[in-house]
């Protein structure tokens, strides 16, 4: 299955990067799914009697963990932020879609804003402003740094009117 972006791309339109949303971001979730599936065996050994209502009931955890862990994987999975040569293309979602594309002449600046956690794991939040208006910020993008770097290489130049 291709991507939104590579759907989406005009004639002639290249990628020149394409960023990803850090797994830290979803740390919590990570460690949260973990948390509840190692309560799975533990909620069988606390179990004495193994009918099959017990077994159901000791399932809960387990299914549990695994939706956190999987729902996180998704989300991660399902957002792209794609800086082309001519426009920024950010899209969120899988069974319902969230796009926005702004045009790299219509760009005033990026934000990036690092904690010091995000700084020691390169990850942080991006903010793209444009004239009249702006993306709302991108949580948790990896290397942000890179991405505002590689949209300062870009040299757009402006149509001129005949």
């Amino acid at each position: 299955m291709s991507s939104y972006v590579d759907s989406v791309l005009a004639e002639g339109e290249r990628i020149v990067y394409r960023a990803s949303v850090s797994h830290w971001k979803f740390f919590t979730s990570y460690l949260a799914g973990g948390i509840v599936l190692l309560a799975a065996p533990g909620a069988y050994i606390a179990t004495e009697n193994h009918t099959g209502a017990s077994l159901a009931m000791d399932a809960i955890p387990l299914v549990a963990g695994i939706a956190v862990i999987l729902f996180a994987v998704i989300r991660r999975q399902t957002t792209e932020l794609v800086l082309t040569d001519r426009r920024i293309i950010t899209k969120r979602g899988l069974l319902s879609r969230d796009t926005v594309e702004m045009n790299l002449n219509k760009v005033e600046s990026l934000h990036v804003n690092q904690s010091l956690t995000g700084r020691i794991l390169n990850y942080g939040d991006v903010t793209v402003v444009g004239t009249g208006a702006s993306l709302e910020p991108l949580r948790g993008i990896a290397r942000p740094l890179e991405l505002r770097k590689k949209l300062g290489g870009i040299v757009v130049v402006p149509k001129s009117n005949p």
